[in-house]
């Protein structure tokens, strides 16, 4: 490995450790949409995305994707999930020659409208929780076949009151012919503080691979070191169907373990997307078990 990026995967793995992080520790951590797929193709794809984030959407992944970037381009994801709850997340990255790429994002959960009680269990009104969170990122090639990226977030939880951070994302990307590493440390900053109790942010690790054939078979899998729970494995793979009129149709499934808890047929996905030219449109499905499944629509374009 070159010296540049070993420097970096120093600076990334001693900066999670700075934030008390310790892999397979149980507990409680807060800003959980965090840790929700950001867009439909790596839903589809099982969730192993950081070998080979790429586009708008690289910002919430592994930061270093955003280096890819040789247009301008935006990525915008609607995610249906359990009964009244949404999901949004919306990323653009902005080259800048020489300098690197710019990404900005937000990502928005609503919970919907739920009834709330006083101390005395009588009603008092509603609540409409919502969580959010303000991205603002910078992806950079070293060289070639080296990619690195930060991101800075500020996040905002409200329910009966409000609350704020901010938190940092670091990335790195090794790519070669038909291989890509990835490493993200993700979510790294002070918790979230509702009156007098806090709680942590959901800093996890993820290390990832990417394997691309030239029988149009693209292959992922990550390595997930969550500090609130155990280490948790995501695999994945996209087949590319070339079509008449520049339409190309992916062909995608996944599976990860990040929730086997939550009983019946869980942790299995499929998707497939279209994309002509520089506008992609993605489609995904999520079996959460006993909680039912999950939708993801996207739609990426550029210019």
């Amino acid at each position: 490995m070159k010296r540049p990026a070993c420097l970096l995967l120093t600076l990334i793995l001693s900066a999670a450790a700075g934030t008390g992080y310790c892999a397979n520790t149980a507990g409680t951590a807060t800003a959980g949409f965090l840790k929700l797929p950001s867009d439909a193709r790596s839903a589809g794809m099982g969730e192993a995305v950081a070998g080979a984030a790429r586009g708008p959407m690289a910002l919430f992944q592994n930061p270093a994707g955003l280096a890819g970037n040789w247009l301008t381009g935006f990525s915008f994801s609607h995610a249906l999930l359990v009964e009244d709850i949404s999901y949004d997340a919306a990323g653009a990255a902005v080259p800048l020659g020489k300098a690197g790429v710019v990404g900005l994002g937000v990502q928005y959960l609503s919970y919907g409208s739920m009834a709330s009680l006083d101390n005395a269990g009588a009603a008092a009104g509603n609540l409409s929780p919502v969580d959010s969170a303000y991205s603002l990122g910078w992806g950079y090639n070293i060289d070639e076949d080296i990619k690195v990226g930060a991101v800075g977030k500020y996040i905002d939880s409200k329910i009966y009151g409000s609350a704020a951070t901010t938190a940092m994302d670091l990335g790195l990307l090794i790519s070669g012919e038909d291989l890509s590493l990835g490493l993200a440390a993700q979510n790294m900053g002070k918790g979230l503080k509702f009156n007098k109790e806090s709680s942590p942010l959901p800093v996890n690790v993820r290390l990832g691979i990417n394997i691309t054939s030239r029988t149009n078979w693209e292959w992922a899998a990550d390595l997930n070191f969550p500090k609130d729970g155990s280490a948790w494995l995501a695999a994945g793979g996209e087949y590319a169907v070339e079509m008449k009129s520049a339409w190309t149709l992916y062909l995608r499934a996944g599976y990860n373990t990040a929730a086997l808890d939550t009983g019946g047929i869980n942790g299995i996905s499929a998707g497939f997307g279209l994309a002509r030219r520089r506008l992609a449109l993605d489609y995904a499905f999520k079996a959460m078990g006993d909680l039912g499944a999950t939708h993801h629509l996207g739609l990426t374009c550029r210019w």
